[in-house]
């Protein structure tokens, strides 16, 4: 245990290493789960399932489960340590994902997907307060936007595999991605390795190490105790309807696409193209909000970003349907089409708020616990957002009305964050 008066916070260049490493680990995280998003059609095609009804239950496995590790992996990074839990998190997610790749029914991936959504959400929860409590307060914002770059970094891998590796010259309007297994193996043995390097050469939290011999705080104390108890349902509240925003609208957007593609108004490589322009965007947008909650606060931030997430939706789903109704891309549509993509991306910056909010509201006892709770059961609640998006196609009879329901949600979040206090450069050495 490092004494009290040791340097316990990093400047950010010297806490580099832990940052990309965490990103690194965060980004093989996304790729598993977009993975699934960009090939759960031709999955559907290849497993001869429902892909309304069936694929939305599989799209939603990971989000349930994943809701369920972050709480328990938080607590556990609060016993044992934040680079360990880290590690066997990372474990847990890519060992299912590798066997994905020999699936035979549908119900073998049901329980693979369930079984992967445990590490998933257990990776974010330590991964984010190793680095909040590594890097100073004054870089901790752009600390964890770097990391939160992971995400449309693994999108894009996801992408990118799917194409240089699911598909093939044999794709058809059925089935883009006929080598989708291929895809899933691809991803997972990076992943793996990664676990070994998280738990070999990272070094764990000064500050948890600082705390180790303190009292502990249970779970029951977190939510006793009237001021966590707020504080944490506030954060519920803002974080359940941020990735609603999130999930509603990008998990079924590769499938919208696609639909384009099989109508003919898009092409394959268009279709991947625009994908990888938003995530593009996203990567800018993750690390510009990093920079941008450092110097405006993090409540602002949260609204601009979030607003600006659900402007930009309505935009892409309009931009979309025109292109459909007019059987292609016009030619001056054509750049609007690409910036609306880049655009729509970086509103996603907000992602890069959810490490800063939660790690700056609770004590170290119980800090990821907290953080791991609040960001989880949001992403617990969200397993419904594939069906319900599903279930609105079905009734409503349009992607376009079902997906407008990812702006609604974003605007609804921007106003809850106000309810919370204002944490820019929160010392958290000093707190308990």
């Amino acid at each position: 245990m490092p004494p009290v008066t040791e340097q316990i916070t990093l400047p950010l260049r010297k806490a580099l290493p832990i940052v990309i490493t965490v990103l690194l680990a965060w980004m093989f995280d996304a790729m598993d789960l977009m993975i699934l998003a960009v090939t759960i059609k031709s999955i559907s095609v290849s497993l001869g399932f429902d892909l309304k009804t069936v694929g939305a239950l599989i799209l939603s496995a990971a989000l349930l489960t994943s809701g369920i590790g972050g709480i328990l992996f938080g607590i556990l990074a609060d016993r044992i340590g934040r680079k360990k839990t880290l590690s066997l998190a990372i474990l847990i997610y890519s060992i299912p994902t590798l066997f994905v790749g020999f699936v035979r029914t549908w119900e073998e991936l049901l329980v693979l997907r369930l079984i992967a959504g445990f590490g998933v959400g257990g990776a974010w929860a330590a991964g984010m307060t190793l680095v909040a409590e590594t890097v100073n307060p004054l870089e901790r914002g752009t600390a964890v936007g770097i990391v939160q770059c992971g995400f449309p970094v693994g999108f894009t891998l996801a992408i990118v595999v799917s194409w240089f590796i699911g598909h093939t010259g044999n794709s058809t309007a059925e089935c883009l991605f006929p080598n989708w297994r291929m895809c899933f193996i691809a991803a997972a043995i990076p992943a793996l390795i990664m676990s070994a390097i998280v738990m070999l050469f990272i070094p764990e939290s000064r500050i948890w190490l600082l705390h180790l011999h303190s009292s502990k705080v249970s779970l029951r104390d977190l939510v006793t105790n009237f001021t966590y108890a707020k504080l944490l349902l506030v954060a519920i509240a803002m974080d359940t309807l941020a990735m609603f925003s999130y999930w509603l609208w990008w998990v079924w957007l590769p499938t919208y696409l696609e639909r384009a593609f099989a109508l003919g108004a898009m092409k394959a490589a268009e279709n991947v193209l625009w994908l990888l322009t938003t995530q593009i965007g996203a990567f800018v947008g993750y690390v510009l909000y990093g920079v941008i909650q450092d110097r405006l606060g993090r409540r602002p931030t949260w609204t601009i970003f979030t607003v600006g997430e659900g402007v930009m939706i309505l935009l892409s789903i309009l931009m979309i349907s025109t292109i459909v109704s007019r059987g292609g891309i016009p030619e001056e549509l054509l750049v609007p089409f690409y910036l609306t993509g880049f655009a729509c991306g970086f509103f996603t910056g907000y992602w890069s708020g959810f490490g800063c909010i939660l790690s700056e509201l609770f004590p170290t006892k119980i800090r990821s616990t907290a953080a791991g709770f609040a960001f989880n059961i949001g992403r617990s609640i969200n397993c419904v957002s594939p069906i319900l998006v599903a279930t609105l196609v079905i009734v409503t009879g349009s992607w376009e009305l079902a997906l407008v329901s990812g702006a609604i949600a974003a605007f609804g979040t921007a106003s809850i964050v106000w309810i919370l206090p204002e944490t820019k450069g929160r010392d958290l050495t000093t707190m308990a």
